[in-house]
């Protein structure tokens, strides 16, 4: 296992959930990815054998007797649960928790949102990396359920598309070929991520911010690691970062609030050029908060290599979806003229008696919000909800 570069105290853990998720944690601990612990969780025995480094911990023992799931995700669930208090204690004290873990399978589909929950639970921030299946396994239904039930838990979930990685290769290339292109595609992501852990490098990302910025979102995030050459490394990375198909960033860039950027170069990187490319980010994303880290690694030659990671906008909630309330006070019909008794027409004028005059009280009709929708309360065929002055068209003044 490579040597593992400093973290300023921040404990991060990596936890690779399945086949596809316990094989990428296991390599990552194999280049010294800057984390404390590597745990891969499996049912099926055969498969978790395979890990050499990351620890390892089987589920489900008696009743999945050494199998895998079988894509039922309500089995995964229960395993995990199972497994609560083990995985509790081996969580505990964690500032990162970083899950892999495929999104078509029993144990990621079902078993991932019940991770995430237990690291939650612990008090750290989850970012997970969800592994998205290829078109041909037509799973598309059970990933995107196994998804929504993930951002539920996790503070996001980075989505990893495999079919995309497939749509690149050449014709002609053999299945061992294409899963070997997906994994390394995550794990160039998560070496990046390691990256921006690290404090040691020329800036540092303080991981407080990275914390406030992630933190509770429950959405999706994009992130890719980039690669570029040449005298206009800046323009050439924007470029980059425009075309890139996992970022859709033409689209999103204008859209996320947070953009965490960790450049690196295997030389010192000019501070003109690291300007020019904040400048380029901040012309297409004006609103959102940059986090930057910049370092110096050996081996990485004469290229500009950066991790992007772009959390997507929030949902909004329904208060702050609501209109501003109107003023429909212009709209009451015109105060009624008294009309005269003729019972009472031949009686005697009553005494003049002076009165203040008082202007019209400048009543507004409030909204009532997310109730707008609710049902009335009605009583003797009268919403007592509305305002009895607005009921009986009465001016109040």
């Amino acid at each position: 296992m490579a040597k593992q570069p400093k973290t300023n105290g921040v404990n991060v853990k990596v936890v690779g959930l399945g086949n596809a998720g316990a094989r990428v944690v296991d390599s990552l601990a194999a280049l010294g990815f800057p984390a404390a612990r590597f745990l891969a969780v499996d049912t099926d025995s055969e498969k978790l054998q395979h890990c050499q480094l990351a620890e390892k911990l089987q589920l489900g023992e008696r009743t999945r007797r050494g199998w895998g799931c079988s894509g039922d995700a309500s089995a995964g669930a229960a395993c995990l649960r199972a497994a609560k208090d083990t995985l509790s204690e081996k969580l505990a004290g964690t500032d990162l928790v970083l899950l892999v873990t495929g999104l078509a399978g029993g144990l990621g589909g079902g078993g991932a949102p019940v991770v995430a929950e237990i690291a939650a639970d612990a008090g750290a921030l989850v970012v997970a990396i969800g592994i998205e299946p290829f078109d041909l396994e037509n799973l598309e239904a059970q990933s995107h359920e196994a998804l929504q039930r993930l951002q539920g838990t996790a503070d996001t979930v980075v989505c990893m598309p495999n079919q995309a990685v497939m749509d690149r290769q050449p014709n002609g290339a053999s299945v061992p070929e294409c899963f070997e292109a997906a994994n390394n595609l995550i794990l160039e992501a998560l070496l990046g991520v390691g990256r921006l852990l690290r404090t040691d490098g020329k800036l540092n990302i303080d991981f407080a911010h990275f914390h406030s910025l992630m933190s509770g979102r429950h959405t999706a995030s994009v992130m890719a690691a980039l690669e570029v050459m040449g005298d206009a490394r800046p323009r050439a990375l924007m470029d980059a970062i425009l075309r890139h198909p996992q970022l859709e960033a033409g689209k999103l860039l204008g859209k996320t609030d947070g953009i965490v950027l960790c450049l690196s170069s295997g030389e010192d990187l000019p501070m003109d050029e690291v300007k020019e490319v904040m400048n380029h980010l901040r012309d297409a994303a004006p609103a959102a908060k940059m986090l930057l880290g910049v370092h110096t690694e050996a081996g990485l030659g004469a290229g500009l290599t950066a991790l992007v990671l772009m959390p997507l906008p929030m949902e909004k909630t329904k208060v702050e979806e609501e209109p501003e309330p109107v003023n429909r006070l212009e709209e009451l019909p015109p105060e009624p003229v008294p009309q005269s008794d003729p019972t009472t027409a031949s009686a005697p004028a009553a005494p003049t008696l002076w009165t203040a005059h008082q202007q019209q009280l400048p009543l507004v009709n409030i909204s009532k919000g997310r109730f707008d929708k609710g049902e009335p309360t009605v009583h003797d065929g009268e919403d007592l909800d509305i305002p009895t002055y607005q009921r009986r068209n009465i001016v109040l003044n």
